[in-house]
């Protein structure tokens, strides 16, 4: 059995600041062959625990599985549905 291939880290910056200048739109982040790690990546998004989608609620996001792997998109909702205000 041959080794899957290596993909280069996500780059989690560049991502938060594509989904800032068009938000709303679910962007697709990166793709892991573990269902796992894609959760986990998700979750950290959600959270705010990568540096670049801080505060914790200013990106949702969520995974889709594909055929053989899972897929993590993201958007960016704004600071404020945090806390739940529209202002």
């Amino acid at each position: 059995m041959t080794r899957p291939t290596r993909r280069p880290p996500a780059s989690h910056a560049n991502a938060a600041d594509r989904m800032r200048n068009a938000p709303g739109t679910w962007m697709h982040i990166t793709t892991y062959p573990a269902r796992y790690s894609a959760q986990n990546t998700a979750s950290r998004i959600r959270t705010g625990q990568y540096e670049a989608y801080a505060p914790a609620g200013a990106y949702e996001a969520r995974i889709q599985p594909t055929e053989i792997e899972t897929a993590v998109y993201a958007r960016y909702v704004g600071a404020a549905a945090q806390n739940g205000s529209t202002a």
